[in-house]
């Protein structure tokens, strides 16, 4: 199951972001706790999965990801 990572954004309205990884929860957790406050790479699910450096730092909490029913009923409406 993919993770969905909430970070600190100071500077944008509403104080965060989002952003879904391809890795599970427990993996982010591993990556997480291995490189201590260094920061370690996780792929972000976007169309070309793209590797990006996560700065451990900027990370409010995680969680599942799961879709919204809205956005389920949607991709199933175009397939």
């Amino acid at each position: 199951m993919p993770t969905r990572i909430v970070f600190v954004a100071p500077g944008v309205k509403g104080g965060v972001l989002t952003q879904v990884f391809v890795e599970e929860p427990n993996q982010v957790f591993d990556a997480f706790v291995a490189t201590g406050a260094l920061p370690f790479k996780l792929t972000a699910r976007t169309r070309r999965e793209e590797a990006v450096y996560v700065n451990p730092a900027t990370i409010a909490y995680w969680t599942d990801y799961v879709p919204s029913r809205a956005r389920a009923s949607e991709s199933r409406a175009s397939e």
